[in-house]
């Protein structure tokens, strides 16, 4: 242990392993750092040590980092490759379409990607997507019965007093 000049504090002779660059050719040396003996060829003064000198903390968010940059890149790169391709789809899909209306299958036909305008073509999706929530919606009358207007299910409609009628037995 070693004497902190910070309130006295001791603290270890160690770093965690996620100190340790990943770049330094010699294994990492964590434990006794500033023991020379503890270790072949190795003096901690002088020593290039394997320990990232401006910080773990720093060193890790440097590294992953980059490393979240490449990924972001790849999906960014990937995601408009896929846009490309629904683009492509989408002109193939219509440009076929456009075909079998003609009639012929080796006249050239037209492909687009809105039948309509973009704010037409916005409109209508919006209004499909404010539909979507209207159709579970119960329809409440003035005293807020929902079951109000529901006909009734039943087979048999008696008369007002809810009484079958008499059966009718056959005499001879």
């Amino acid at each position: 242990r070693l004497r902190s000049n910070v309130e006295g504090k001791y603290l270890m002779d160690a770093v965690p392993f996620s100190c340790c660059n990943i770049n330094s050719p010699r294994p990492c040396i964590q434990q006794q750092i500033t023991n020379n003996s503890a270790h072949f060829n190795y003096e901690h003064q002088t020593e290039d040590q394997n320990l990232w000198m401006k910080g773990c903390r720093q060193a890790l968010l440097e590294y992953y980092t980059h490393i979240m940059q490449s990924i972001g890149l790849t999906v960014l790169i990937t995601w408009l490759f896929e846009l490309s391709v629904l683009t492509g789809v989408r002109y193939l899909q219509t440009s076929l379409e456009n075909m079998v209306r003609q009639g012929d299958p080796n006249s050239e036909s037209d492909g687009w990607l809105l039948e309509n305008s973009l704010m037409e073509t916005a409109r209508t999706n919006l209004s499909i997507i404010k539909s979507l929530g209207k159709s579970n919606q119960i329809d409440t009358v003035d005293n807020g019965d929902p079951n109000i207007d529901v006909p009734s299910t039943s087979k048999a409609h008696y008369g007002p007093d809810n009484v079958p009628p008499k059966q009718k037995t056959e005499t001879s």
